[in-house]
């Protein structure tokens, strides 16, 4: 998803195309890591080129905190901007990055035994997975 700070004018806008967008200062992933190569191939599918980034840094959380400052704009998975709590001072942007989602699971191994602290994380993760697979974001 696209985010900005809370403060920013992009946040009143109804619709945006992310061509708009590329002129922005933006903090990203590196197009190399998983998250980084999904949001490479967004903006390729909207036929741009991986925007001149301001800050590259692997971690959401601090991009969620340079977002907070409102000088910049960052591209982030769903899950960090729902949990643990929802951050007022970060919006997400109405663009639609058809590419953007991939999906996420859980890897036991064969003949090993899940400890019941692992068997009650596994259960509860689906508890909490199951709607929101259904949602669209």
């Amino acid at each position: 998803m696209v985010a900005a700070g809370a403060q920013i004018p992009w946040t009143r806008r109804r619709r945006i195309e992310l061509a708009e967008l590329m002129s922005e200062v933006w903090a990203l992933p590196p197009p190399d890591n998983v998250v980084g190569s999904v949001a490479m191939k967004a903006f390729r599918a909207h036929g741009l080129d991986y925007p001149r980034t301001t800050v590259v840094n692997d971690s959401p959380y601090a991009r969620m905190s340079l977002l907070a400052t409102g000088r910049f704009l960052s591209i982030l998975p769903a899950s960090a901007l729902r949990f643990p709590a929802k951050r007022q001072e970060v919006r997400v942007l109405p663009i639609e990055l058809p590419l953007a989602r991939m999906p996420v699971g859980i890897v036991t191994l064969k003949n090993r035994t899940l400890s019941p602290v692992a068997r009650l994380f596994i259960e509860h993760t689906r508890e909490v997975a199951r709607p929101l697979a259904k949602r669209k974001w």
